[in-house]
């Protein structure tokens, strides 16, 4: 006499499951564990795995800016000391992948509309429009196809008759690397949106942020058109 890896129940030869069971399984109802070959029902966790899962250690745990052994805690000792009492922007991918966002975002650049931004000059910008009353979103990511997606400085959906205007603020020097590649990948994309969405872009630099004429250019923004 065996008895039923699920119910406990008598089984003849040994056999791993009662009859009642044995049914379900031909169901699908019923699921041989991969890992140690003991037999459950379909939504039931596995003694084994519940064994694995209660011995992982506390310090397990890694730290989220470097990736390295912090013994139980969400910083490293090195990176506690780095960004200590400082306003730290983590980027959070598949509740799992933890990216620390460029320096910039650890001093905490606040809009009077709320909007936290990376640089003084974007706080420029973005408080101009709101003391315009004119309606925007900052870094509103957008999809451009099934696979890619963009992420705008500004996005205003409508000002002065125009439509879907996405403003750029170039601010980093060419030794940014990472900033450049985003940079070359947006000067590809806005062409081919201009042209398939008939959006209005505007591209602004330090030196029209500082005159002023930045104004000027998102006002005169036109549809179907990159203002360099």
């Amino acid at each position: 006499m065996g008895k039923c890896q699920v119910c406990g129940k008598p089984t003849k030869l040994n056999f791993p499951l009662c009859k009642e069971h044995y049914e379900l399984k031909e169901q699908g109802k019923i699921v041989q564990c991969a890992d140690c070959g003991k037999w459950n029902e379909k939504d039931v966790v596995c003694d084994c795995k519940k064994v694995k899962e209660e011995s992982k250690p506390e310090n397990e745990l890694t730290c989220i800016i470097c990736g390295k052994p912090s013994n139980g805690q969400h910083f490293c000792f090195d990176c506690w000391k780095q960004f200590n009492n400082k306003v730290v922007y983590i980027q959070v991918k598949k509740c799992k992948e933890f990216t620390k966002l460029d320096a910039e975002y650890e001093s905490e650049l606040t809009c009077d509309d709320g909007h936290l931004v990376k640089s003084p000059y974007e706080k420029i910008i973005d408080n101009w429009l709101y003391s315009e009353g004119i309606k925007h979103a900052y870094e509103k990511k957008i999809d451009v196809d099934e696979t890619h997606e963009l992420t705008p400085d500004f996005f205003i959906p409508e000002y002065n008759g125009i439509k879907n205007i996405y403003v750029e603020f170039w601010g980093y020097g060419e030794d940014n690397i990472k900033y450049q590649r985003i940079k070359e990948y947006k000067l590809k994309i806005y062409p081919e949106l201009v042209k398939r969405e008939n959006i209005a872009v505007v591209y602004l630099n330090k030196k029209e942020v500082d005159t002023d004429k930045y104004k000027t250019k998102i006002k005169y923004a036109k549809q179907g058109d990159i203002k360099q």
